[in-house]
C-alpha cells in the first residue's frame, strides 16, 4: 500500500510538469507556462515564480517560433487565428529587383564628366533585417557605370524607412567613383511576402578618382582628379521577403 501511495505521489508532479504549455521562441528557448490567450500580436501566459506566486506575462508573437498546448490544458481565447497553433513567421530576409532613374544632376570640379548625365539602370538587392533595421547590399548596372551600394535602413512603423549608404562605381572606360547617399522610401508588403517599393534618394559622389589608359599589358594613369557630383535618384522595385 505504501508503495502504491509513493508511486502516486511521484506520478502527480510528473503529470503537472508534462501538463504544462510550452512557448518556443525564435532563439529556440522553451518557456514552460500556462497559456491564457493568444492574439495576432501577443501571447499572454502565466508562470510560477520562486516564492510560489503565479504571475502573468506577455510575449510578442514576433519573438515566438511556435507554442504547444498540453492535452490537460483548459481552453484559451484565440483572437483572429482560426485555430492556428503557430504565429506568422518574421520575414527577416529580402531579395529584390529594381530600376533606378536619375532625375537631376550637376557637377563642380576640375573638369566636366559624363558621369553627370541622367541615367536609367537596373539592379538586385539582398537585405537582412534585425529588429526594425536592415543591412542591404546590391549590384547596379547602367550604360554609364556598374556600382555596388551598401545600405543601412531604419524602419519607422511598418513600411516607411530612411537609409544611409555608400556607393562604389566603375565606369566603362576605367573611371572610378565613390560616394554616399541618403534615401527615404515606402515599401508595401503583401500577405504572401511579395513587396513593392519606391525610394527617392540624393547622392553625393567623388568622380574620376583615376583615369587610366591601357599601355600594352599594363595600365598607366594618364591623369587624375576629382569631380564632385550631386544628383537626385528615384528607385522602384519588386521583391520577396522570407
Amino acid at each position: 500500500m505504501k508503495k502504491i501511495i509513493t508511486g502516486l505521489l511521484m506520478f502527480i508532479p510528473l503529470q503537472i510538469i508534462s501538463g504544462q504549455d510550452k512557448i518556443i521562441t525564435i532563439q529556440q528557448d522553451t518557456i514552460h507556462c500556462r497559456i491564457v490567450s493568444v492574439s495576432p500580436t501577443h501571447i499572454q501566459y502565466e508562470q510560477k515564480v520562486e516564492n510560489g506566486y503565479i504571475i502573468g506575462k506577455l510575449i510578442s508573437t514576433e519573438k515566438v517560433s511556435e507554442y504547444l498546448r498540453s492535452p490537460q490544458s483548459a481552453e484559451i481565447t484565440v483572437y483572429d487565428y482560426a485555430d492556428r497553433q503557430k504565429p506568422k513567421p518574421v520575414r527577416k530576409h529580402y531579395l529584390g529587383f529594381g530600376l533606378t532613374k536619375g532625375v537631376g544632376s550637376y557637377t563642380t570640379g576640375l573638369w566636366n564628366s559624363d558621369w553627370d548625365q541622367d541615367y536609367l539602370g537596373g539592379g538586385i538587392e539582398y537585405a537582412n533585417r534585425r529588429g526594425d533595421s536592415e543591412i542591404a547590399v546590391g549590384l547596379n548596372y547602367s550604360t554609364l557605370y556598374f556600382s555596388v551600394p551598401l545600405t543601412a535602413k531604419k524602419y519607422f512603423g511598418k513600411y516607411v524607412f530612411i537609409g544611409l549608404g555608400v556607393n562604389m562605381g566603375y565606369k566603362q572606360d576605367d573611371g572610378l567613383c565613390a560616394g554616399m547617399f541618403v534615401m527615404a522610401g515606402v515599401e508595401y508588403v503583401l500577405e504572401n511576402g511579395f513587396s513593392l517599393s519606391l525610394a527617392p534618394s540624393f547622392r553625393y559622389s567623388f568622380m574620376n578618382l583615376t583615369d587610366s589608359r591601357k599601355n600594352k599589358n599594363s595600365y598607366v594613369i594618364a591623369n587624375s582628379g576629382i569631380d564632385i557630383l550631386q544628383h537626385a535618384v528615384v528607385s522602384i522595385g519588386i521583391g520577396y521577403r522570407f
